[in-house]
């Protein structure tokens, strides 16, 4: 006998909850689970995480999950947090250039058409790194320290970080010029 990739996935998240922990970490949690299954297995997280009051932690491609599913995300890039904060916040104004090219790569259902986004370029070796920022070989707003500095993570709003040059005091100057140079090209 065998399981259905939806009951599959039912049995593992039973065997994460049954001793009610305080947090339950789901890794790409409806992988290969076609739409209704995958939406069948979020209501049950939902749920589950109500009735036992668990925190759950996503990790996830999956936008459409990370809309219906958290209070907070953090974007990674190349192993690196880029940016975190409120979900709500995320979607509506993103500010790490690599954050802004995902959501502009999603289709919107009933949104106008629109053409979607692509980031240029290809993912890093991660075995040799860029140096800096991670996104800078991609980036259209990268200046002068996003290929030799890490940047930090810089607060940009109450509770939301982003670990960008763009948004870093010490660079304002050299980011306003970056901003303007987008801006005109993209005109």
């Amino acid at each position: 006998h065998e399981l259905s990739g939806g009951m599959r996935q039912r049995v593992q998240i039973a065997m994460g909850l049954a001793c009610k922990p305080k947090l339950l970490i789901a890794d790409e949690p409806t992988t290969a689970l076609d739409v209704t299954i995958q939406n069948q297995i979020l209501k049950l997280m939902k749920e589950l995480k109500n009735k036992y009051n668990t925190s759950m932690l996503f990790i996830t491609h999956d936008l459409r999950i990370i809309s219906k599913m958290c209070d907070r995300v953090a974007v990674m890039y190349s192993g690196f947090i880029v940016e975190i904060g409120d979900i709500k916040k995320l979607f509506i104004k993103p500010y790490h250039p690599y954050t802004r090219g995902l959501i502009g790569s999603v289709p919107i259902v009933g949104k106008k058409r629109r053409r979607l986004e692509v980031i240029k370029g290809m993912v890093p070796n991660l075995i040799y790194p860029p140096s800096g920022c991670r996104f800078h070989p991609r980036c259209d707003y990268c200046f002068e320290p996003c290929d030799s500095k890490i940047p930090k993570s810089i607060e940009v709003e109450p509770d939301y970080f982003v670990a960008c040059h763009l948004y870093d005091p010490d660079y304002k100057e050299l980011a306003e010029i970056s901003i303007k140079k987008v801006e005109n090209y993209s005109q």
